[in-house]
């Protein structure tokens, strides 16, 4: 009898423990998706390129008669996208471009606006994004840091790309 009375006293203590649990569960706040996590990011703040790179050598200027393979492609990074910072609005849709000092030839404009999109879809998170020239192309998210965030896109010969963008600090 006094199994019975144990067994009956630690199942009703299971109940309510698993009964404050879910309770907690409740109030908790929701896990953020990693696309959620990135769109809130970067409406949080200014962004501006920082780094561009390759994942395996490649001879970024192919139209040359030196062949030169590097991981580090920054000293190609064309001068005006150097200085833009980039504000991403909250619609999802729109971002501008402060040109700052070096602008794009041919568009001498301090603010561009332009759009972008973060989705998901089969392949993960995406961002379609801008190219060298202000041309929509799309990108993979590849890392999603606390202040930054870094894109992929495929290149030749089996390579990957990545920009990364920082935090605009004052």
């Amino acid at each position: 009898m006094k199994l019975k009375n144990y067994l009956s006293a630690l199942g009703v203590v299971c109940l309510f423990a698993s009964c404050s649990k879910e309770l907690s569960l409740e109030l908790a706040q929701p896990l953020l998706t990693k696309e959620e996590q990135f769109k809130k990011l970067v409406t949080s703040t200014a962004f501006q390129l920082r780094a561009c790179y390759s994942d395996i050598p490649v001879d970024y200027i192919e139209n040359d008669s030196v062949i030169t393979k590097e991981t580090n492609l920054w000293k190609y990074v064309s001068p005006y996208l150097k200085d833009d910072v980039n504000t991403f609005r909250t619609d999802n849709a729109n971002v501008s471009i402060a040109q700052h000092t070096l602008k794009i030839p041919g568009n001498a404009s301090e603010i561009l606006d332009r759009q972008y999109h973060i989705g998901t879809d089969e392949s993960g998170v995406y961002m379609d994004f801008l190219d060298f020239d202000y041309l929509p192309l799309k990108y993979r998210l590849h890392e999603l840091g606390p202040d930054y965030f870094v894109l992929a896109v495929a290149w030749k010969y089996d390579a990957t790309l990545y920009s990364r963008f920082e935090t605009v600090t004052n």
